[in-house]
């Protein structure tokens, strides 16, 4: 298996090595496209040397004139103008610079064209033939004048000549390198907006799957909670899920207009917790004296520094990078280390472990090279498509130790009923010896029956997990990749939003459906936790209820809420969130389009101390033979919606177990075809 997994690293891996292309190199500020082979359809980087002007803040018509203003130097593009050799122009960290480049078209070319614009630090304004194209924040000769600010742009361009003029203005004075350390692309319009948009959908599709994985990971740690490196390796996952919303495409703008200063705090925050997840992931993979004072001693470092981000300006603070740097080679170094001295005393598990390092270290060298500007790839930040084979390594390596266990397990049984086959037999031949001990016997046997019985509970619920995550938790995820994967064509441009809320549906779909596996699996074990105090249940219906209007309104169901006196009661907030929402899970899931779904609030003091929380609804209702047993069956089934709508049919348990435990109770009344209500009383 280990083998298997080596070989689908490398197999995987090595398109992510290959990104990089030939593409014509500007050289002294010209960059000729006259021979290039595909007109028609093209992309290219903007790479070479470009007219630099040092602290000029120069427009076109500063240039109209030949000869009027010279260079100071042709800078490397892309790359940081503090790495520009100081005995050739003296820049600094701070200033303002203005960059000019002309491209050389085929003759008579009159396609439209596109600008893919990377984040300069930290503000520029683009022309274009003397056209101003636009864009980031405000470009100034001094601190007070500029406004930094990080979004990716990309602007169409009709060309009315056979060459163009590309004139960007660039300041900084709020970070601690100025230029920019991405290419600038230029391409066909059509080719270029494809590749956008398909750079973009797969920055969703990664957060989705990764976001996806490290519940899945939090998850097993839940029902395992000795295997802290799920857990780990979880949080390492959530900060490399989250890093794209902060850098290349920062796809953090399509949810919120987040400042400039927060977009780089965030960012460097989910450094620090990829940092912080991964050292004790390693810590825990491969213990020794020396990881574990590393790892405690990183984590304080990294803490400190995360304090640091949220109080410092961002020109003080991104000198953390630095640490980031030594920190990446130290753990990647001992993994390695760990994992080829593993294969050496031939581990077959280290084999899969030391090819998946190989290739986070290959991709880690990357990254770096592209932060610092160093790099030629057309591929922007690859680290995080490259951990996404390593999460479906590490979730393989984590189902192959289950179910060797599980092997182990039933090992130890087979043992167990050999042993009970010739207790028999060695009591006949030596009965006299065995009266003496025979009260030790019968404990032995009750102690061996009731491990037996746990093995089978075991058994059991794991059978029933994994059952659950392969019927339902794969579904919306595929639904999820499948739409993404849809948004890469041209014609379903026009769906975005409607593809982009399906998406948040089924994702919140999944986050309900391992909400309540976790809980519930806590419940097995006696571990929820109970926190009482007094709080308002109209606001935490009404929350509810905000978030199943969607799902209401396209099944045509009416939601009315009707409150009757004092609305606040002696509960757990978070799991009477939980008893609500899947309360009106049902509710919609049972309710045909057209039906209605009725909630009553009514505080019940006159009659003793409680308040009654009633759910409603004229659905399809619930059989008699079903009725009896709905909270206490110890089986778990679910009956599809009207619309076939899939469950787990843990919900409605679990809301028994969370009503119980906020000292409550819950009953139900229903008729088949008329509808259901389920009454909750719970103390004021």
């Amino acid at each position: 298996m280990c083998k298997i997994l080596s070989l689908l690293v490398f197999l995987i891996a090595c398109p992510a090595f290959s990104l990089s292309c030939q593409t014509p190199r500007a050289v002294n500020g010209i960059t000729d496209l006259r021979d290039i082979k595909t007109p028609d359809r093209f992309i290219i980087r903007l790479n070479g040397e470009w007219e630099f002007y040092w602290e000029k803040m120069l427009h076109p018509y500063d240039f109209s004139e030949p000869g009027r203003h010279k260079p100071d130097y042709y800078g490397n593009v892309p790359g940081y103008w503090t790495d520009y050799p100081q005995d050739k122009i003296k820049t600094r960290k701070e200033g303002f610079a203005t960059y000019r480049l002309r491209v050389l078209l085929p003759g008579s070319y009159r396609n439209a064209l596109a600008f893919d614009m990377p984040v300069f630090d930290s503000s520029y304004d683009l022309y274009i033939n003397g056209k101003y194209m636009g864009g980031n924040g405000i470009p100034g000769r001094s601190e007070i004048e500029t406004t930094p600010e990080y979004r990716r742009n990309f602007y169409k361009f009709d060309p009315v000549s056979d060459s163009l003029e590309i004139i960007i203005n660039v300041s900084n004075f709020d970070h601690r390198r100025g230029g920019f350390w991405l290419p600038v692309k230029l391409g066909t319009f059509n080719e270029l907006q494809k590749r956008m948009a398909a750079n973009w959908a797969m920055d969703w599709a990664v957060i989705s799957m990764l976001l996806s994985f490290s519940l899945f990971l939090m998850f097993f740690y839940a029902i395992y909670p000795k295997d802290k490196i799920t857990a780990f390796f979880s949080i390492a996952t959530i900060g490399l899920a989250l890093r794209p919303l902060f850098t290349s495409n920062f796809l953090i703008h399509n949810i919120v207009n987040l400042d400039w200063d927060w977009i780089v705090r965030c960012e460097y925050l989910g450094l620090f917790l990829i940092i912080i997840g991964w050292t004790w992931f390693a810590a825990h993979l491969y213990p020794s004296g020396f990881i574990r004072i590393t790892s405690y001693s990183m984590t304080a470092v990294y803490l400190l520094a995360a304090v640091l981000t949220l109080l410092l300006p961002v020109k003080l603070f991104t000198y953390s990078t630095f640490l980031y740097y030594p920190t990446i080679i130290i753990l990647l170094g001992y993994v390695l280390f760990m994992s080829l001295r593993g294969i050496i005393r031939r581990n077959s598990i280290d084999i899969a472990y030391f090819s998946a390092f190989i290739l986070l270290l290959a991709g880690a060298y990357h990254d770096v090279s592209v932060s610092l500007g160093r790099s030629d790839s057309s591929a922007g930040y690859i680290l995080t498509y490259l951990i996404v084979v390593f999460v479906f390594i590490q979730a393989a390596l984590l189902l192959y130790r289950w179910v060797k266990v599980y092997s182990e397990k039933e090992k130890l049984r087979t043992e167990l009923e050999y042993l009970n086959r010739n207790l028999g037999v060695m009591i006949n031949e030596r009965a006299h010896e065995l009266v003496k001990r025979s009260e030790e016997i019968e404990k032995q046997n009750a102690m061996i029956a009731q491990q037996n019985k746990q093995l089978s509970e075991t058994i059991h619920l794991k059978n029933k997990i994994f059952s659950v995550i392969a019927h339902d938790l794969r579904s919306p995820v595929v639904n999820i990749l499948y739409m993404l994967n849809l948004l890469k064509e041209e014609e379903y441009k026009e769906k975005y939003d409607m593809f982009a809320n399906s998406s948040i549906q089924y994702a919140q779909q999944v986050i309900n459906l391992l909400e309540n596996m976790l809980v519930w699996g806590r419940g097995q074990e006696d571990k929820i936790k109970y926190s009482p105090g007094k709080h308002d249940l109209a606001d935490i219906i009404l929350t509810n209820l905000s978030i199943f209007k969607e799902t209401a309104d396209k099944k045509e169901i009416i939601l009315n809420f009707t409150q009757v006196g004092n609305s606040k009661a002696y509960v757990d907030k978070d799991l009477l969130d939980i008893i609500i929402r899947n309360m009106l899970s049902n509710a919609v899931k049972y309710t045909p389009r057209g039906g209605r779904i009725s909630i009553l609030l009514r505080d019940k003091s006159l009659d003793g101390e409680t308040i009654l929380l009633k759910i409603c609804d004229n659905g399809i209702g619930i059989p008699p033979v079903k009725q009896k047993y709905l909270f206490t069956s110890t089986e778990i089934e679910s009956t599809p919606g009207t619309e076939n709508e899939r469950g787990t049919g843990l919900g409605l348990k679990l809301c028994q177990e969370l009503v119980k435990i906020n000292k409550g109770s819950i009953t139900v009344e229903s008729r088949e075809g008329e509808g259901t209500c389920f009454s909750i009383i719970l103390p004021l």
